[in-house]
């Protein structure tokens, strides 16, 4: 299931016993197709996921709902009006995701330099070990949502400039907390640009994925 957008998959253990079979055995053919992208492979199990859920809210038995082979259903359910929803949903999903994660990791990243700039003056807001203390928490997070952020850049295949900006720019902030003493903090504006650059770049990437899924329903 590695190779399946995780986010829903938790939803699956809420499923009804046979639903559960089922849905196991559909998923199972579905990954093992060779065919489908990554992405592809995510929106059938989300769709397969989503049709269980609403068949088992509705009380429908779940050898009525599915009579025929997982085999069968899979091939349903990795293609067709159902399945391309499903790919626009989590495009939009995605995008979400990544415009949050990156502001998550303005966020925290800036802590991070912050607790650096203590470090190196040794001026801390409190003590060192409480400022420590939550400099790793923030370093914590910034390093789970910059995983999030680089996902949906590899999933989609962005490019690189994303990695290539995120570098420089780290890369400029710490310079400059380890050799300025300047009261004006400018890696925070820093991190601000990147993000803004970054999401001008996301928004007509995402919109042009979300086009060609509204071409291909005309």
């Amino acid at each position: 299931m590695k190779s399946v957008h995780i986010d829903n998959l938790y939803l699956a253990k809420r499923l009804p016993s046979d639903y559960r079979k089922i849905f196991d055995g559909i998923c199972e053919r579905i990954l093992a197709d060779s065919s489908l992208s990554a992405f592809d492979k995510s929106a059938a199990v989300n769709a397969v996921l989503e049709h269980c859920q609403k068949n088992a809210r509705d009380g429908v038995p779940a050898s009525r709902a599915f009579p025929d082979s997982p085999s069968r259903y899979a091939v349903r359910f990795s293609g067709g009006p159902a399945f391309r929803d499903m790919k626009e949903k989590l495009c939009r999903q995605d995008y979400e995701k990544f415009v949050i994660s990156s502001i998550w990791t303005v966020f925290t990243v800036s802590i991070v330099l912050l607790f650096l700039n203590n470090l190196v003056t040794g001026r801390y807001l409190l003590t060192y070990w409480a400022d420590a203390a939550v400099g790793c928490i923030a370093g914590a997070v910034a390093i789970q949502n910059y995983r999030v952020r680089h996902r949906i850049v590899k999933r989609y295949q962005l490019g690189s400039l994303y990695l290539r900006l995120d570098l420089v720019t780290l890369g400029a902030c710490v310079f400059i907390k380890l050799v300025s003493r300047s009261n004006f903090d400018i890696t925070y504006l820093l991190l601000v640009i990147s993000f803004f650059v970054s999401k001008k770049n996301a928004s007509p990437q995402f919109e042009q994925i979300l086009s060609s899924f509204s071409g291909k329903k005309a």
